[in-house]
């Protein structure tokens, strides 16, 4: 017996799409929906319960999947992921939609939506960060591997990254940019006081190894010292650094202002340090395309960053130093350097929308 054939899209009418998205803090869902549904087509956010991350009117807003970081029991965790999942399935299935993820967090619905892929459903895959995962355990990667290579279309946000893709993906990968933050508007809810008789650096962002956290101290002792006195570091994010690094920060005679924390920080919190316009960091040492730097230069922030992985795609020369080579950036920021978007954010939302759609249109006629 064969399957049902999915429902078929009206002619001429762009084909429907379900993004699936369980981080809540990132707002890199809420943009891409946003961007899908200017010509039309019905687009549904199915997003995680904790999410604030608004999309635009025109998008249908589900928040149902398991919420981040939060103290939720096991079971209520599931029953989130089940009721998450079924409605994403739902829009597969009964209403024929791409389905299109943003992000997964757990190995049973990496497995879930690769089942829909290998049922024949339009599934395609955003890969963002194509580097070492810490701590995944066997269970993790091979659910993951599993929706990498069965979904439709896998795609990356430039065409550097292609080679550091998992080998285990032999179906097509495509290139879309990623596109600028349009979405995002700071609440008023957070508020960030800064010296305003200082120059302020910012670095934005989780404090893992791949973004180059640990690599703060040693840029700033490459700063010439006369501007090192005029200084201040914003430290915004997830994580920490180790006492002996805040310590010879400070000593150096740079101002500090730390905000990290052992959660997620809130969008309002980091959308508050760069409406201050600091020089953002970004000395990446591992293939990223920055969904940090991307929010900076959405906002007007200029950027200093290694020119490592997809950044060199939307960030001008000037904000672009030799990945490693932490005495240039520090000298960078004394001579008070810094890059801009490549585009103008109006043009380079427009030439995303284009791109993705053209993505979700072919994965229509495909599936």
């Amino acid at each position: 017996m064969s399957r049902p054939r999915r429902p078929a899209n009206r002619p001429g009418r762009p084909a429907g799409v379900v993004v699936h998205n369980s981080d809540g803090v990132n707002p890199y869902a809420a943009e891409l929906a946003s961007l899908l549904c200017r010509d039309g087509a019905p687009v549904t956010l199915v997003d995680a319960a904790n999410s604030d991350s608004r999309p635009a009117a025109g998008v249908r807003w589900r928040r149902l999947l398991p919420k981040n970081f939060s103290h939720a029991s096991p079971a209520a965790q599931v029953v989130a992921l089940v009721r998450g999942l079924a409605a994403t399935v739902a829009g597969s299935v009964l209403h024929g939609q791409v389905v299109l993820v943003a992000f997964t967090r757990f190995p049973a619905e990496d497995l879930v939506l690769a089942a829909l892929a290998a049922a024949g459903r339009p599934v395609v895959l955003v890969v963002h960060n194509p580097v070492p995962r810490e701590h995944e355990s066997a269970p993790a990667r091979f659910a993951r591997r599993t929706l990498l290579t069965r979904a439709l279309v896998v795609v990356i946000h430039a065409e550097r990254l292609r080679g550091r893709l998992d080998t285990a993906r032999r179906g097509p990968v495509v290139v879309c940019p990623h596109p600028p933050y349009l979405e995002v508007a700071p609440s008023g809810a957070a508020d960030v006081v800064l010296d305003p008789t200082r120059s302020w650096v910012a670095f934005i962002g989780a404090l893992r190894w791949d973004k180059g956290a640990g690599l703060l101290p040693e840029i700033l002792a490459h700063v010439p010292e006369a501007r090192r006195r005029g200084l201040g570091l914003v430290v915004c994010g997830r994580g920490s650094l180790p006492d002996a690094a805040w310590a010879a920060i400070r000593t150096s005679g740079v101002e500090v202002c730390d905000l990290t924390s052992a959660e997620p920080v809130p969008q309002d919190l980091l959308l508050e340090v760069l409406r201050h316009r600091p020089l953002v960091l970004a000395p990446y040492v591992a293939a990223t395309q920055s969904g940090s730097v991307i929010l900076a230069l959405s906002l007007g922030c200029r950027v200093l960053a290694f020119d490592e992985g997809g950044i060199p795609d939307v960030l001008t020369a000037d904000g672009l130093v030799p990945t490693g080579d932490v005495g240039a950036m520090g000298r960078a920021i004394g001579e008070g350097r810094g890059g801009t978007a490549v585009d103008e954010v109006p043009r380079w939302a427009e030439h995303a929308a284009r791109s993705w759609t053209d993505v979700v249109q072919r994965a229509a006629a495909s599936g």
